[in-house]
């Protein structure tokens, strides 16, 4: 069976109480999305992927991955606390520490029409306002704020904070965004060391 197609929107910072609860980073704005979706896919970090392996339903055509029912969740000190069907005690939770979590593409409600997924950003051609094309988005940082890193033609590495007064156009057909970044900050990439 070909692999289902997941979206990262979090990872597992601990357990919290007794009774399974999950702790986790979450990378999308609103928790709502929790009943939404409906079930989570976890996936362990291959130090403790044979310890949590047992009683959870493989993901299917996923390595690795185990698709849990979302019994409940609450929002706790900035973090989102969930209640999964089949993780019913602390040694349980733990066992997940460290683990990514993965919504089903299938599962995720239709973007709007100013909106676009993280996972569809790397690979867009980046330009500036003026025309010039400054590099290719090669990944995301989603936390604490999203942070594209931009390869440029010459191998330089850009780190771009993506804020909406900073991204001024995004053209998923063409395949490119147009960025107007704050004053400095290419320069602090570009210019080489002891320019004048």
């Amino acid at each position: 069976m070909a692999a289902r197609e997941r979206v990262r929107i979090g990872e597992v910072a601990r357990a919290h109480g007794v009774r399974g609860e999950l702790s986790l980073e979450w990378h999308v704005e609103s928790p709502e999305l929790c009943d939404v979706i409906g079930r989570l896919v976890l996936e362990p970090p291959p130090a403790r992927r044979e310890a949590v392996v047992r009683g959870s339903r493989p993901a299917k055509g996923q390595a690795g991955g185990r698709i849990f029912p979302i019994e409940s969740w609450r929002v706790h000190h900035k973090r989102l606390l969930v209640k999964l069907k089949g993780i019913d005690d602390r040694d349980q939770a733990e066992a997940w520490r460290g683990g990514a979590v993965y919504a089903l593409a299938e599962d995720m409600p239709p973007v709007g029409e100013d909106e676009v997924f993280v996972r569809d950003l790397p690979g867009l051609r980046v330009h500036l306002v003026d025309g010039r094309e400054l590099g290719v988005i090669e990944s995301v940082m989603a936390e604490p704020q999203e942070v594209w890193s931009i390869m440029t033609s010459q191998g330089v590495e850009v780190l771009f904070p993506a804020h909406p007064g900073f991204v001024v156009e995004m053209d998923m057909e063409e395949g490119k965004v147009v960025i107007d970044p704050p004053p400095g900050l290419l320069e602090l990439y570009l210019e080489p060391d002891g320019a004048d």
